[in-house]
């Protein structure tokens, strides 16, 4: 990860696609991006790439995302929720998706 860039727009961007066409939706990220590498630290395109939510930063967290058999984007672990991911300092703000916890 490359320090200085703030790639919350692009993952806010991802959770709001879920559900829909992933060519779509990774030609929509794509576009607005020098690089596709940050899609790929959210978005899993193999089974063993899966994680419940990914870590960008000290305290932001963010769903993990898969995309499935038939090429749409999903959460890999839909019930997952900010109760669910432990703070490891009480001196940072943490966030899940965007929402302070």
């Amino acid at each position: 990860m490359e320090r200085g860039l703030d790639y919350t727009l692009l993952f806010r961007f991802l959770l709001s696609k879920v559900g829909s066409d992933w060519d779509s939706v990774f030609n929509g990220a794509k576009s607005r991006l020098d690089k596709t590498e940050p899609i790929f630290w959210m978005v899993a395109l193999t089974e063993d790439e899966k994680q419940d939510f990914v870590r960008i930063g000290e305290s932001s967290y963010f769903s993990g995302l898969f995309v499935d058999e038939n090429n749409i984007l999903q959460k890999c672990t839909p019930e997952l929720n900010k109760s669910n991911i432990q703070k490891f300092c009480s001196c940072c703000t943490h966030t899940f998706n965007g929402e302070v916890y």
